[in-house]
């Protein structure tokens, strides 16, 4: 299984944090993979094979092109046979500005992209035509572009909450910020789940067992230390995380080759924190 990732550039960083390319030769067809949450809703376009995902109890082949929305556990994916595909990672208000809708509406969903954008769907098609990665990044981001245009859906207020939880990696006061933000806890929390479909508060939590995650894959050795450094207060309150959001303990997560692991073997630097002063992401 081969993974990349393609950092955006021009206007597209604004809700864009990287383009992905993943393939899949299509050995060990019916091997499971595990997605955990990451706080970003991606748009996805199958070249290839579409895995199948599970959910509700039985496994669905997913679209060619389609919307993964926010999930809030693990995801457990299967190979049908060689796979290529492009995706793109939102920043996590980014789908929301692209769509111009509450993206709590997609929460835990894979929505064709012809449900959400027959505009959209339309210029997919056409990336599906071109046998050039470059092409394909540059056409996706500017159907991107001008969708987010149309929609020009935008809170700088959450982009700010957004920035601020990412780079303090979930360790924020939700009254505090909101207090900062000049407006009132309910006022944050509704905005906020309209915009990025989790709440402030899932989202935190998310944003904190990312880091341990990551530093976890970085020296699995010293993982109880790296959990208390970024924020847990003990093992048994990390246990829970990994076994609300990964559906593992740490040990048996880290042994394994999920995709969970595959994508955050690589280094993601947050977009926020090459943007510490500017209040909007």
């Amino acid at each position: 299984m081969k993974y990349r990732e393609i950092r955006p550039t021009g206007p597209t960083q604004e809700f864009i944090e990287c383009y992905w390319l993943l393939e899949h030769d299509g050995a060990e067809a019916d091997s499971i993979q595990r997605v955990v949450p990451d706080g970003s809703a991606e748009l996805i376009v199958n070249f290839g094979q579409p895995f199948d995902s599970f959910g509700n109890g039985r496994w669905r082949t997913q679209p060619k092109c389609f919307l993964a929305g926010q999930i809030t556990g693990p995801l457990l994916l299967r190979p049908n046979g060689p796979a290529r595909m492009l995706g793109v990672r939102f920043l996590p208000q980014g789908a929301g500005r692209m769509l111009g809708s509450p993206m709590s509406e997609t929460t835990g969903c894979i929505v064709p992209v012809k449900d959400l954008s027959p505009a959209l769907a339309r210029a997919l098609d056409r990336v599906r035509e071109s046998d050039s990665v470059a092409e394909q990044v540059a056409s996706i981001g500017t159907a991107i572009e001008e969708c987010a245009r149309i929609n020009g859906k935008e809170d700088p207020l959450i982009n700010e909450a957004v920035r601020q939880i990412a780079h303090v990696r979930g360790a924020r006061d939700l009254g505090g910020l909101a207090m900062d933000l000049g407006i009132s806890l309910r006022q944050l929390e509704r905005r906020f789940l309209s915009a990025v479909g989790l709440s402030p508060k899932l989202f935190c939590r998310m944003r904190r067992f990312q880091s341990v995650f990551q530093a976890i894959e970085h020296d699995s050795s010293k993982w109880a230390d790296a959990a208390v450094s970024c924020g847990y207060y003990d093992q048994a309150h990390l246990i829970r995380d990994f076994n609300e959001f990964a559906g593992d303990a740490p040990a048996a997560l880290l042994g394994g080759v999920d995709l969970a692991r595959h994508f955050l073997r690589h280094t993601r630097m947050s977009h926020f924190s090459k943007t510490e002063s500017r209040p909007s992401a």
